[in-house]
């Protein structure tokens, strides 16, 4: 999947990332975050992932306040998520840019919506990461502050099935930049007002 998202061409990212930030606020759960003006936890497209910022600018343009992630190793989770601007970014232990230590952390209960990276998906939500675990272990000691979790991909990044360990965290839906896709045991009611 990484190979296959780094062949993408420069035009078809720019579309492919159009297409995501449309389908991103046609979602509910970004409709109510913008209408409290509540918090999202997003992130920095790096090695040719599908980018939301097109979806981030919006949502800062409608006043919801941003979080974005920071690796830290001194404590546990070692993801930790910051209220940032783009400006306010440097480069990071993996050379990914994230927010200074010394800005304002947001806790998991802060959190209304988390956008999340990944290297495959499939439709029951099950998620497959670059393998260091970050955003399994804070999704996993979240627990009942856990956020809403969607993961962004490419069309082509979602299969019939991911192999998933039993530390492994899901996500409530997937967001590609040609449809959105909501596990089974997710429906929305007749009102559209949530899952039942």
């Amino acid at each position: 999947m990484d190979e296959r998202r780094t062949r993408l061409a420069p035009e078809e990212r720019r579309r492919a990332a159009r297409d995501l930030g449309e389908r991103l606020f046609d979602l509910r759960e970004l409709r109510e975050v913008a209408a409290r003006r509540g918090c999202l936890a997003g992130f920095i497209a790096v090695r040719a992932e599908i980018d939301p910022a097109d979806a981030i600018r919006e949502a800062r343009r409608r006043g919801v306040r941003l979080a974005l992630p920071r690796v830290a190793d001194d404590r546990q989770p070692r993801l930790r998520f910051h209220l940032a601007t783009n400006s306010e970014l440097t480069a990071g232990r993996f050379g990914i840019p994230e927010p200074a230590n010394d800005l304002p952390e947001v806790e998991a209960a802060e959190i209304d919506v988390m956008l999340v990276p990944g290297l495959a998906f499939d439709p029951s939500g099950r998620r497959v990461g670059f393998g260091g675990g970050y955003y399994d272990e804070w999704l996993g000691q979240a627990r009942g502050q856990r956020p809403r979790v969607i993961g962004l991909a490419y069309d082509f990044q979602v299969v019939e099935r991911c192999p998933v360990d039993a530390h492994d965290q899901g996500v409530d839906c997937v967001v590609t930049d040609a449809r959105v896709l909501r596990p089974p045991d997710v429906r929305e009611t007749p009102e559209g007002q949530g899952p039942r």
